[in-house]
């Protein structure tokens, strides 16, 4: 984004450029006076960083498209709020000097290659962390409130590992890969609220995404295949699921505890079980005579929708879903 900013150092010794301002601004009224990029109250200039694992040097001074820096860890430790930093295609991992897990802060962009959803910027590796609301764990990437990752590639290999994990606020996570990580791809906790579009999660062991605690915000047009779970929803968290294509991994949505998603305009077929199941006390929202659900929930192996909550009853109005393919009490008509 660009900013246009005005300067009137130059009219210190011209009293009659003054007057004329002065004459001009007065003119405008209060309601039209122009802001100033530059202000305390305006948003800051975006400073832009570059990163490159190949041929990039962490020293002083460096960052630019001629001197990039050497590693995300060192360019981490540079930025403050307002920060791109810019990765160049390679490779980022312990071997070239990364220190896991990554902490993107606040209004920090980590930015790759968007045009081909990370496809060459891989970063690979990571280590343990005590997350306030769920003990040690073993991450890749944290995104803080505010921070934003787009069009990168994240593998975590290690034991129970997770790609990229969002505990609070409501970071952007969007055009990018995450791929065979030992557990998940992406792990939502706490009372976050992230966006998380247009990415591709793939052979990820455990799951796509995780959502729990009582995490909301979007989970929108990404594609889920041949991973663990697609997507897990748990306790009461209840993330917008919608316009997801949700294909050819172990099951397609597990929802459980009290989890309340809205489910819309997803795809979600051959899943080797089932496409969607629901236990505990999970009341997922597929549908009502007022927002229909636009599912299409077709071709699993064994159910499409299997409510197996025993006591509540599943709305799933304006889906394609056959009832042949159903099991446990579901309301697929609005006037039943």
């Amino acid at each position: 984004m660009s900013h246009q900013s005005f300067h009137f150092n130059g009219f210190t010794q011209r009293p009659a450029a003054i007057a004329a301002i002065a004459l001009l601004l007065g003119s405008m009224g209060t309601s039209t006076l122009p802001t100033f990029a530059n202000s305390p109250s305006q948003t800051q200039q975006v400073r832009t960083v570059y990163v490159d694992s190949a041929r990039g040097s962490d020293r002083p001074n460096a960052g630019t498209p001629t001197a990039p820096f050497r590693t995300i860890t060192y360019a981490l430790e540079q930025s403050n709020s307002s920060t791109l930093i810019q990765l160049a295609p390679g490779n980022y991992s312990s071997q070239t000097g990364e220190s896991f897990p990554l902490i993107i802060k606040p209004s920090v962009t980590l930015r790759g290659d968007e045009v081909n959803q990370g496809k060459s910027v891989r970063i690979i590796g990571g280590a343990n962390f005590i997350s306030p609301s769920f003990a040690r764990q073993n991450v890749t990437i944290r995104a803080e409130n505010g921070s934003k990752v787009s069009g990168i590639t994240v593998t975590n290999p290690n034991t129970r590992g997770t790609g990229l994990w969002i505990e609070s606020g409501s970071p952007i996570v969007m055009n990018s890969t995450f791929f065979n990580s030992q557990r998940e791809g992406v792990f939502i906790t706490g009372n976050s609220s992230p966006k998380i579009s247009n990415n591709i999660f793939n052979q990820n062991n455990g799951n796509g995404i995780s959502a729990v605690r009582s995490s909301q915000g979007e989970i929108r047009d990404n594609l889920f295949q041949n991973t663990g779970f697609g997507i897990t929803i748990n306790d009461s968290a209840s993330p917008l699921v919608a316009g997801n294509r949700i294909i050819e991994n172990k099951d397609g949505i597990l929802i459980s505890q009290s989890a309340k998603p809205i489910l819309r305009s997803n795809l979600i077929e051959k899943n080797v079980r089932d496409g969607i199941v629901a236990i505990a006390k999970a009341q997922p929202d597929l549908g009502t005579a007022t927002s229909l659900g636009e599912n299409i929930i077709r071709s699993n192996g064994r159910y499409d929708l299997y409510n197996a909550t025993r006591t509540n009853t599943i709305f799933a109005i304006g889906n394609q879903l056959n009832k042949t393919r159903t099991v446990g009490p579901i309301n697929l008509t609005a006037n039943r």
